[in-house]
């Protein structure tokens, strides 16, 4: 069977709301994308479960709450940003008028970033490091879900072409497989759902795992660390861009094996800590209350948020020129 089929695709059907739908209005010289709004939300649910977590954890009334609110948002966006053009080095040095102006982002240069400043962060307040990194860890997954989703909607980060009936296909001019790649029509691989899925699948497991009882601290983010990025390491086999012909592994393989070694050095850590118990009981509402007053602070990160994914130039994909 060729690599490109003509059949339709199943997959776009009951995603047709979600996927395909990049431009949400323009205004002048701005065009604000659905990828922000996603990105915001994601922010907001996570940061939600997070701040619960926080809560729970005693961490509260001692964390920086502005700085976690607007600080980490930030530095999400510096952080993707960072990668990205590191991971791109040679087409940004080759062309920098055209290629700074783009927009384009990874994820891990995010979670990297934003770990080692909290980790840094915590240790000059004296907050247990651990137990921080597992609150976090126990609401992101399930943001990080909901920021594929903002994935699936504009295009990036999709999937190869694929003769299986398990497909999406880009239409819109504004999508980034049309624009970018020439991908229109062309059914894909629905990297962006299966990333999706798998992000939910991971916070169930973890948020599992914690209602079991006591675990030692840090064992959680260390399990994130390795799940989420194995599942990063398999999808990149099937996500676009082809692989360089003659290099053994495509750059954000080589990222998810330094996450990976990175989780198991966090469980080699955590095995010298105590114990923490996150399950939670019938006085759970009292997390949730206590959470609920730093709220003002959560809806600001997802306004940073906002601004620094959903503002593009008069063209898609750009922040100006």
């Amino acid at each position: 069977m060729s690599e490109v089929s003509s059949h339709r695709s199943t997959v776009r059907k009951p995603f047709w709301h979600i996927h395909d739908r990049v431009v949400v209005f323009r205004a002048g010289r701005v065009t604000v994308v659905s990828f922000g709004l996603w990105v915001a939300l994601a922010w907001a649910v996570g940061g939600a479960v997070a701040l619960v977590r926080l809560s729970q954890a005693g961490l509260l009334p001692g964390s920086p709450a502005p700085f976690l609110a607007i600080g980490i948002p930030v530095l999400a966006i510096l952080g993707s940003r960072l990668l990205e053009i590191l991971v791109n080095l040679k087409a940004y040095v080759a062309a920098p008028g055209r290629k700074l102006p783009e927009t384009g982002f990874a994820f891990q240069g995010a979670l990297v970033l934003c770990t080692l400043v909290l980790i840094g962060t915590a240790e000059t307040r004296g907050l247990p490091v651990l137990r921080l990194l597992d609150a976090l860890a126990l609401g992101l997954p399930l943001g990080h879900a909901f920021g594929r989703l903002g994935c699936l909607a504009y295009g990036c980060c999709h999937g190869r072409p694929t003769g299986s009936r398990v497909s999406i296909r880009y239409e819109d001019p504004n999508s980034k497989p049309v624009w970018k790649e020439g991908l229109s029509g062309v059914p894909l691989h629905p990297t962006q759902l299966y990333s999706a899925l798998g992000d939910v699948a991971l916070f169930l497991l973890l948020n599992g795992l914690a209602q079991i009882g006591p675990l030692r601290e840090g064992s959680l983010a260390a399990l994130y660390l390795v799940v989420n990025s194995a599942g990063r390491f398999g999808t990149e086999f099937i996500r676009w861009p082809r692989p360089t012909p003659g290099r053994l592994l495509k750059p954000f393989q080589w990222t998810s094996l330094g996450l990976f070694a990175a989780g198991l050095g966090l469980f080699a850590w955590s095995a010298n800590s105590g114990p923490f118990d996150f399950s939670l009981s019938a006085d759970a509402w009292r997390f949730v209350a206590e959470a609920a007053g730093r709220s003002g602070w959560l809806l600001a990160g997802s306004l940073v948020l906002f601004l620094g994914f959903g503002l593009h130039g008069r063209h898609v994909g750009r922040y100006f020129g």
